[in-house]
């Protein structure tokens, strides 16, 4: 029987077995044809590796450079599946896996209602940013994440699992900064939580393969509702440390609010006073007013009897 029969609708490229130029930029690509044929060449790229299974299980891998399947190396390497039948080939799966960092991934969301330590107040966070992240074990994230079942979508799947890992590693350490340092310090502890987050993630990633290597971006902030409170909150607390108490503050705001409208001939003021004045603030007593020039004073007029 001939070597290559039933093959002969592929011809001689089924023979050659490398990554297509659109398909270089994946995460992880598989090669359509299952039954490898004997004698075949594998090429692998410098940022990839060839990943072999069968049965659901990782038979073996091939590092960047040019492979022959020859008979010699497959009972050298000892495993691949080798169906030696009329049809001379290997019954096996191919997978091409990189080895480079993948850069440029954004992520973010809501993170959660928290505390801030220095004011008290709840406020709501959320966070924004781009990582990168690199497979550490081919063989490990074909195994327990992308699986041998045919998922198409291999760059979606693993990034997707990328950033909801970083999301929740952000998630969980953010509370402890924020209780300590406070909400408008984390633009200043980007470095300190990128790091804790990135601890936090690799300690799940590991099992599958996976590590987040850097985060290029990590932006912590607040809406503009809580913003604004947060604002108003640092004024108020700046007022009563000058004026010692927060009472002393508000006396303080109001009586320059006096006098600043008495200064202008603003009689719109004088509520301001009589409010000042129930508050403690102290007012200048006004001038009393002379008398016009050259008026006659009116004589009263004598009574019965006088």
């Amino acid at each position: 029987m001939p070597l290559f029969q039933g093959h002969k609708d592929s011809g001689l490229q089924r023979l050659f077995i490398e990554m297509p130029d659109n398909e270089k930029n994946k995460i992880a690509w598989k090669w359509p044809d299952q039954q490898i044929i004997q004698h075949s060449l594998v090429n692998v790229d410098l940022d990839y590796l060839a990943v072999f299974t069968n049965l659901g299980k990782v038979i073996g891998t091939l590092g960047p450079g040019r492979h022959p399947l020859d008979e010699g190396a497959s009972l050298t390497l000892g495993w691949l599946v080798d169906r030696l039948t009329g049809d001379a080939y290997y019954d096996a799966e191919l997978y091409f896996v990189t080895t480079r960092d993948i850069a440029n991934q954004e992520f973010g969301g809501p993170v959660d209602n928290l505390t801030d330590g220095p004011t008290g107040l709840v406020v709501s966070l959320r966070v924004f940013g781009e990582l990168a992240f690199r497979v550490t074990d081919p063989s490990v994230l074909l195994a327990k994440l992308i699986g041998t079942d045919g998922v198409e979508d291999f760059n979606g799947a693993i990034s997707t699992w990328v950033e909801d890992q970083a999301l929740a590693a952000i998630r969980a350490v953010l509370p402890d900064l924020v209780s300590e340092h406070g909400v408008l310090a984390m633009g200043q502890l980007q470095d300190a939580t990128g790091d804790a987050a990135l601890a936090k993630a690799n300690e799940k990633l590991v099992a599958y393969g996976l590590a987040l290597t850097t985060f290029a971006e990590l932006n912590v902030n607040l809406p503009d509702a809580d913003a604004q409170q947060m604002k108003q909150f640092a004024a108020a607390k700046a007022y009563t440390g000058v004026a010692g108490s927060f009472d002393s503050a508000v006396r303080g705001e109001a009586a320059l609010e006096i006098a600043q409208g008495v200064s202008n001939g603003n009689v719109g003021a004088q509520p301001g006073i009589v409010a000042g004045m129930m508050m403690g603030v102290p007012v200048a007593p006004t001038a009393p007013v002379a008398p016009a020039a050259n008026i006659p004073t009116a004589v009263p007029a004598p009574t019965a009897g006088a």
